[in-house]
């Protein structure tokens, strides 16, 4: 699986537990940590290299908005 897809799984199981909250750390030159945690204490990480962040947010752009 890919970032985009781990995340869109991870928001569609836990989305019912209440409101997500996400946080990124500054970016640094060999990328940034994701974070996104649950209610429930369930928490998704995942390192975002700077390739990583270009080529998921390209393609995903109007996708991630609609998660929201």
């Amino acid at each position: 699986m890919n970032l985009l897809a781990d995340l869109e799984e991870f928001i569609h199981d836990h989305r019912p537990h209440g409101p997500l909250t996400c946080d990124a750390t500054e970016p640094a030159w060999n990328g940034y940590l994701l974070t996104v945690m649950c209610p429930c204490g369930v928490v998704f990480e995942r390192w975002v290299t700077p390739v990583d962040a270009g080529i998921e947010l390209n393609h995903s752009d109007l996708r991630v908005a609609g998660l929201n």
